[in-house]
């Protein structure tokens, strides 16, 4: 279902912008590492990310991301967040000379629908600097999560989506063909995953991540996607 979805949203995009080429397809690998804590019960939350990726066919290291944020719990479902992000874009010629520093902010709304499915929904803005661009991006991002617990185990399922939208276009140089106005990428992500201890999970399992291109093919990425998530 998500990965026809996506495909829908790839093809709805080459309709659009007179793309005639067929995405490429590559298959990667990442894993991300989170730790947050809200300092024993505070309002105020702080969060690490740790990122790395692979891409293709799983045959070349492509990424590493670091993302700290500082948040606050404005009601007990309701966080706002501020940070910051590091995109290395690691290349053997220029190791991480290329990376994208972005600042971040979020809010961010959790919501127990049922004591088995939690459901969240995040909205994060982006200004984004390139290594190769005097321009920023400023870029939306829309995230729907649902994660149901099964009954008397400590298993559960999960399933995401992430929109990236630009507000904002670069029509010369390196970004010109993906710093766009309009759609970027879509993440859809199905997965199982177990519950270590009450503060501790781990999830894993299959994200289709379409990046829409301007001049060049789009990319349809299969990536196998493992979270290692530490609350305390």
């Amino acid at each position: 279902m998500l990965k026809r979805v996506s495909l829908a949203l790839a093809s709805f995009c080459l309709a659009t912008s007179g793309a005639v080429a067929e995405p490429e397809d590559d298959w990667s690998v990442w894993l991300n590492s989170t730790l947050q804590t809200d300092f024993g019960g505070s309002p105020y939350l702080a969060y690490l990310e740790l990122a790395p990726r692979t891409k293709n066919d799983n045959g070349e290291f492509a990424q590493m991301i670091v993302r700290p944020l500082l948040g606050y719990k404005i009601t007990p479902k309701l966080q706002v967040w501020a940070g910051y992000t590091w995109q290395g874009e690691y290349s053997k010629d220029n190791d991480f000379d290329m990376a994208t520093h972005d600042a971040v902010q979020q809010l961010q709304w959790i919501d127990n629908w049922t004591p088995q499915l939690n459901f969240q929904y995040r909205f994060r803005v982006e200004q984004r600097f390139f290594a190769d661009e005097a321009d920023a991006g400023h870029r939306m991002r829309h995230r729907l999560r649902w994660l149901y617990s099964l009954p008397a185990s400590q298993v559960y399922l999960i399933a995401l989506d992430e929109l990236f939208v630009y507000f904002n276009s670069i029509d010369e140089g390196p970004r010109a063909h993906s710093v766009q106005t309009g759609v970027n990428q879509n993440r859809s992500y199905v997965g199982v995953g177990y519950k270590l201890t009450p503060k501790i999970n781990v999830d894993t399992g299959y994200q289709l991540h379409y990046v829409h291109n301007y001049g060049t093919p789009d990319l349809l990425n299969h990536v196998w996607l493992t979270n290692f998530n530490l609350n305390f």
